[in-house]
């Protein structure tokens, strides 16, 4: 997860991409995954996205976002319409849901607005004169429903045990015991929050098991 958001790598033909993700998007995409991250089979499910496709002179490497519903996409495009929104900032600002924001707008509730990350009041005011009146069908959306802020720190702590467990797997360990001893490492020690340390931990707490 980086400073836009959660990402996922969709595979096409053997070429690995990396696509973003809006974090309101990320409770139904774990659950559509389950435990398949820390499978031992290492087999991945497969998730159908709509993908948005963005590179420009100024940005010419692409940036891929991903949504589970076409509408989610239709109507990123639209919001990324309202000048100064660009495809990263738009993905950084929606951590609630697509029904969530279009209602928001369609009713000209700025309070909501302004609290999207990275948005403020001027960015509130021109997103409802650029979009008010276009947005019914978005605000009517059956998507997440999620109208309360999805907290990045859940997400992230998950990753990063994710992550260590797969860098201790790649240390030659089954993988059934790097989840376990990361668990207990994390149990023993909530503060564990970077790859590194968590490895680390579970790495010294075997040494000193031997």
């Amino acid at each position: 997860m980086d400073e836009t958001g959660p990402s996922v790598e969709v595979d096409v033909g053997g070429v690995g991409y990396e696509v973003l993700l809006p974090i309101f998007l990320w409770p139904e995409v774990q659950a559509l995954a389950g435990e398949s991250e820390l499978d031992e089979s290492g087999s991945r499910p497969e998730i159908g996205l709509h993908i948005h496709y963005s590179a420009t002179a100024n940005q010419p490497v692409p940036v891929l976002v991903g949504f589970l519903r076409r509408a989610e996409r239709d109507f990123f495009r639209k919001f990324i319409s309202v000048e100064g929104i660009g495809p990263a900032k738009a993905v950084k600002a929606m951590n609630i849901s697509v029904s969530s924001i279009a209602r928001a707008i369609e009713q000209e509730d700025r309070a909501t607005l302004t609290r999207l990350p990275g948005i403020g009041a001027r960015g509130a005011d021109k997103i409802i004169a650029t979009l008010r009146g276009k947005l019914v069908a978005e605000a009517a959306l059956q998507d997440g429903g999620i109208s309360k802020p999805v907290d990045r720190s859940v997400f992230e702590g998950r990753r990063v045990s994710v992550d260590a467990i797969e860098t201790i797997t790649a240390l030659g360990y089954p993988r059934s015991e790097a989840r376990r001893w990361v668990e207990e490492a994390l149990a023993d020690n909530p503060a564990l929050t970077t790859i590194e340390e968590l490895t680390l931990a579970v790495l010294r707490g075997r040494d000193t098991r031997d």
